[in-house]
Protein backbone atom coordinates (compact mmCIF):
# COMPACT_ATOMS: atom_id res chain seq x y z
CA UNK A 1 0.00 0.00 0.00
CA UNK A 2 1.37 3.68 -1.05
CA UNK A 3 2.21 5.53 2.06
CA UNK A 4 0.37 8.63 0.57
CA UNK A 5 -2.53 8.77 -1.41
CA UNK A 6 -2.93 12.27 -3.52
CA UNK A 7 -6.35 13.47 -4.23
CA UNK A 8 -6.31 15.65 -7.33
CA UNK A 9 -9.75 17.19 -9.03
CA UNK A 10 -10.02 17.66 -12.64
CA UNK A 11 -11.85 20.41 -14.69
CA UNK A 12 -10.67 21.97 -18.12
CA UNK A 13 -7.51 22.15 -16.79
CA UNK A 14 -5.23 20.91 -19.77
CA UNK A 15 -3.13 24.16 -19.77
CA UNK A 16 -1.45 23.57 -16.08
CA UNK A 17 -1.96 19.75 -15.24
CA UNK A 18 0.87 18.23 -16.61
CA UNK A 19 3.52 20.59 -14.98
CA UNK A 20 1.63 19.38 -12.12
CA UNK A 21 1.89 15.86 -12.56
CA UNK A 22 5.54 16.40 -12.84
CA UNK A 23 5.52 17.96 -9.69
CA UNK A 24 4.36 15.00 -8.20
CA UNK A 25 6.61 12.49 -9.71
CA UNK A 26 9.90 14.52 -8.83
CA UNK A 27 8.55 14.36 -4.87
CA UNK A 28 11.91 13.10 -3.46
CA UNK A 29 9.64 10.90 -1.17
CA UNK A 30 8.72 8.25 -3.63
CA UNK A 31 5.73 6.05 -1.98
CA UNK A 32 2.74 7.66 -3.07
CA UNK A 33 -0.60 7.05 -5.52
CA UNK A 34 -1.67 9.96 -7.33
CA UNK A 35 -6.05 9.79 -7.69
CA UNK A 36 -7.23 11.51 -10.24
CA UNK A 37 -10.75 12.75 -10.43
CA UNK A 38 -12.33 13.64 -13.58
CA UNK A 39 -15.45 16.23 -12.51
CA UNK A 40 -16.90 15.32 -15.79
CA UNK A 41 -14.56 17.71 -17.32
CA UNK A 42 -16.52 19.16 -21.24
CA UNK A 43 -13.38 20.42 -22.51
CA UNK A 44 -13.13 18.05 -26.32
CA UNK A 45 -9.36 17.04 -25.21
CA UNK A 46 -10.11 16.01 -21.99
CA UNK A 47 -9.97 11.74 -22.42
CA UNK A 48 -6.97 12.34 -24.36
CA UNK A 49 -5.17 14.42 -21.65
CA UNK A 50 -6.06 12.36 -18.92
CA UNK A 51 -4.65 9.40 -20.80
CA UNK A 52 -1.71 10.83 -21.09
CA UNK A 53 -1.64 11.90 -17.38
CA UNK A 54 -2.29 8.22 -16.40
CA UNK A 55 0.49 7.18 -18.63
CA UNK A 56 3.10 9.42 -17.30
CA UNK A 57 3.53 7.19 -14.20
CA UNK A 58 2.09 3.40 -12.58
CA UNK A 59 1.45 5.30 -9.98
CA UNK A 60 -1.20 7.66 -11.32
CA UNK A 61 -4.76 6.53 -11.19
CA UNK A 62 -7.57 8.53 -13.40
CA UNK A 63 -11.30 7.92 -12.26
CA UNK A 64 -14.50 10.03 -13.45
CA UNK A 65 -17.18 11.11 -11.25
CA UNK A 66 -20.94 10.08 -12.30
CA UNK A 67 -21.65 13.92 -12.55
CA UNK A 68 -20.42 17.22 -12.22
CA UNK A 69 -20.36 18.41 -8.35
CA UNK A 70 -17.44 20.85 -7.68
CA UNK A 71 -14.16 19.97 -6.60
CA UNK A 72 -15.25 18.61 -3.27
CA UNK A 73 -17.20 15.72 -4.22
CA UNK A 74 -14.49 14.92 -7.04
CA UNK A 75 -12.61 14.86 -4.16
CA UNK A 76 -14.55 12.65 -1.65
CA UNK A 77 -14.38 10.06 -4.89
CA UNK A 78 -10.34 10.02 -4.53
CA UNK A 79 -10.61 10.20 -0.55
CA UNK A 80 -13.07 7.03 -0.99
CA UNK A 81 -10.60 5.69 -3.17
CA UNK A 82 -7.21 6.29 -1.14
CA UNK A 83 -5.15 3.28 -0.51
CA UNK A 84 -2.42 5.34 1.99
CA UNK A 85 -2.27 6.56 5.56
CA UNK A 86 -1.60 10.01 4.59
CA UNK A 87 -3.91 11.90 2.89
CA UNK A 88 -2.69 15.02 0.35
CA UNK A 89 -4.35 16.96 -1.69
CA UNK A 90 -3.37 19.02 -4.77
CA UNK A 91 -5.70 20.82 -7.62
CA UNK A 92 -4.56 20.62 -11.09
CA UNK A 93 -3.25 23.78 -11.52
CA UNK A 94 -0.87 24.34 -8.18
CA UNK A 95 3.05 22.92 -7.91
CA UNK A 96 5.02 21.74 -4.89
CA UNK A 97 8.77 22.18 -4.17
CA UNK A 98 10.35 18.46 -4.22
CA UNK A 99 10.71 18.09 -0.84
CA UNK A 100 7.03 19.34 0.01
CA UNK A 101 5.90 15.83 1.04
CA UNK A 102 9.53 14.42 2.42
CA UNK A 103 9.10 17.35 4.82
CA UNK A 104 5.59 17.26 5.55
CA UNK A 105 5.34 13.48 6.74
CA UNK A 106 8.86 14.06 8.50
CA UNK A 107 7.42 16.80 10.48
CA UNK A 108 4.19 14.89 11.29
CA UNK A 109 5.62 11.93 12.47
CA UNK A 110 8.84 13.37 14.87
CA UNK A 111 5.76 15.01 16.98
CA UNK A 112 2.93 13.29 17.03
CA UNK A 113 0.75 15.75 14.58
CA UNK A 114 -1.96 13.77 12.93
CA UNK A 115 -3.53 17.09 10.99
CA UNK A 116 -0.82 19.83 9.43
CA UNK A 117 -0.66 22.39 6.99
CA UNK A 118 1.97 24.42 5.39
CA UNK A 119 2.95 27.91 4.09
CA UNK A 120 2.77 28.63 0.68
CA UNK A 121 3.10 31.36 -2.28
CA UNK A 122 0.57 33.12 -3.79
CA UNK A 123 1.74 33.32 -7.89
CA UNK A 124 0.99 34.42 -10.62
CA UNK A 125 -0.13 32.53 -13.89
CA UNK A 126 3.73 31.73 -14.48
CA UNK A 127 4.28 30.25 -11.41
CA UNK A 128 6.25 33.26 -10.01
CA UNK A 129 5.59 34.31 -6.58
CA UNK A 130 4.83 37.25 -4.96
CA UNK A 131 3.66 36.72 -1.86
CA UNK A 132 4.35 34.08 1.33
CA UNK A 133 0.79 33.12 2.67
CA UNK A 134 1.98 32.15 6.48
CA UNK A 135 -0.49 30.57 9.05
CA UNK A 136 -0.21 30.83 12.58
CA UNK A 137 1.26 28.12 14.37
CA UNK A 138 -1.77 26.28 15.69
CA UNK A 139 -5.61 26.98 14.77
CA UNK A 140 -8.39 25.40 16.47
CA UNK A 141 -12.25 24.93 15.62
CA UNK A 142 -13.11 28.24 17.22
CA UNK A 143 -9.88 30.63 15.75
CA UNK A 144 -11.03 29.21 11.75
CA UNK A 145 -14.44 30.30 12.54
CA UNK A 146 -13.24 33.46 11.79
CA UNK A 147 -11.86 32.08 8.68
CA UNK A 148 -9.61 29.78 6.60
CA UNK A 149 -6.17 31.01 4.99
CA UNK A 150 -4.91 27.33 4.48
CA UNK A 151 -4.88 26.24 1.06
CA UNK A 152 -5.77 22.59 0.38
CA UNK A 153 -2.48 21.23 -1.46
CA UNK A 154 -0.69 22.19 2.16
CA UNK A 155 -2.97 20.03 4.03
CA UNK A 156 -2.22 16.54 5.07
CA UNK A 157 -4.24 14.13 7.39
CA UNK A 158 -3.19 11.08 9.37
CA UNK A 159 -6.10 8.61 8.81
CA UNK A 160 -5.01 5.96 11.09
CA UNK A 161 -5.89 8.58 13.80
CA UNK A 162 -8.12 10.81 12.88
CA UNK A 163 -10.12 8.23 10.05
CA UNK A 164 -11.25 9.58 6.89
CA UNK A 165 -13.93 12.16 6.73
CA UNK A 166 -15.35 13.64 3.39
CA UNK A 167 -15.87 17.24 2.04
CA UNK A 168 -19.83 18.80 3.05
CA UNK A 169 -21.70 18.98 -0.74
CA UNK A 170 -20.75 22.57 -1.51
CA UNK A 171 -19.35 23.63 -4.70
CA UNK A 172 -16.97 26.65 -2.73
CA UNK A 173 -15.76 26.16 0.62
CA UNK A 174 -15.64 22.92 0.78
CA UNK A 175 -12.55 22.43 1.99
CA UNK A 176 -12.48 24.57 4.78
CA UNK A 177 -15.68 22.69 5.86
CA UNK A 178 -13.74 19.65 6.18
CA UNK A 179 -11.05 21.42 8.03
CA UNK A 180 -13.71 22.28 10.47
CA UNK A 181 -14.87 18.77 10.42
CA UNK A 182 -11.47 17.07 11.55
CA UNK A 183 -10.81 20.33 14.13
CA UNK A 184 -14.02 18.99 15.90
CA UNK A 185 -12.31 16.13 17.03
CA UNK A 186 -8.78 16.76 17.41
CA UNK A 187 -6.92 19.82 19.19
CA UNK A 188 -5.19 21.27 16.95
CA UNK A 189 -4.12 21.60 12.82
CA UNK A 190 -0.33 22.54 13.10
CA UNK A 191 1.95 24.80 10.64
CA UNK A 192 4.62 23.68 9.51
CA UNK A 193 6.55 26.99 9.17
CA UNK A 194 8.15 26.71 5.55
CA UNK A 195 6.26 27.78 1.90
CA UNK A 196 6.30 24.05 -0.03
CA UNK A 197 3.84 25.19 -2.80
CA UNK A 198 2.87 27.65 -5.37
CA UNK A 199 -0.57 28.51 -5.54
CA UNK A 200 -1.37 29.24 -8.99
CA UNK A 201 -3.84 32.54 -9.75
CA UNK A 202 -5.53 32.54 -12.58
CA UNK A 203 -7.66 35.80 -13.73
CA UNK A 204 -11.25 34.90 -13.67
CA UNK A 205 -11.23 32.25 -11.66
CA UNK A 206 -13.73 31.08 -9.25
CA UNK A 207 -11.95 31.77 -6.00
CA UNK A 208 -10.90 35.40 -7.47
CA UNK A 209 -14.88 36.34 -7.67
CA UNK A 210 -15.15 38.01 -3.63
CA UNK A 211 -19.44 38.25 -3.56
CA UNK A 212 -19.33 34.39 -4.59
CA UNK A 213 -16.77 34.01 -2.25
CA UNK A 214 -18.47 35.44 0.31
CA UNK A 215 -21.73 33.68 -0.70
CA UNK A 216 -19.51 30.39 -0.47
CA UNK A 217 -18.51 31.24 3.28
CA UNK A 218 -22.16 31.85 4.33
CA UNK A 219 -23.16 28.09 2.87
CA UNK A 220 -20.33 26.83 4.80
CA UNK A 221 -21.65 28.60 8.13
CA UNK A 222 -25.02 27.17 7.84
CA UNK A 223 -24.38 23.70 6.39
CA UNK A 224 -21.16 22.34 8.33
CA UNK A 225 -21.00 24.79 11.65
CA UNK A 226 -25.11 24.58 11.86
CA UNK A 227 -26.05 28.56 11.50
CA UNK A 228 -29.08 30.01 11.04
CA UNK A 229 -28.84 32.72 7.99
CA UNK A 230 -28.70 35.63 9.86
CA UNK A 231 -26.05 34.73 12.17
CA UNK A 232 -24.03 33.43 9.10
CA UNK A 233 -24.41 37.03 6.76
CA UNK A 234 -23.61 38.33 10.72
CA UNK A 235 -20.57 36.27 10.94
CA UNK A 236 -19.46 36.65 7.72
CA UNK A 237 -19.78 40.53 7.33
CA UNK A 238 -18.67 41.24 10.31
CA UNK A 239 -15.79 38.95 11.13
CA UNK A 240 -14.51 37.04 8.19
CA UNK A 241 -14.92 40.08 5.47
CA UNK A 242 -12.21 42.61 7.26
CA UNK A 243 -10.13 39.72 7.88
CA UNK A 244 -9.85 38.19 5.01
CA UNK A 245 -11.08 39.78 1.40
CA UNK A 246 -10.32 43.37 2.46
CA UNK A 247 -6.79 42.41 3.96
CA UNK A 248 -5.98 40.57 0.85
CA UNK A 249 -7.54 43.48 -1.37
CA UNK A 250 -5.00 45.51 0.73
CA UNK A 251 -1.97 43.23 -0.08
CA UNK A 252 -2.69 43.14 -3.41
CA UNK A 253 -2.92 46.92 -4.14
Amino acid sequence: MPKVSIIMPYYNAAEYIFETVECVINQTFKDWELIVIDDCSPAPETAEVLRKVKGMDERIKVLRAEQNGGAGLARNIGIREAQGRYLAFIDSDDWWYPTKLEEQIKFMEENNYPFTCTWYEDANERLEPYYTMKQDEKQTFKSMISGCNIGTPGVMIDTKVLGKKYMPALRRAEDWGLWMMYLRETDYLVTYPKALWKYRHIPGSETSNKWKQMKAVVAMYQQVLGMNPLKAWMVCTFIFLPKNILKKLKKVA
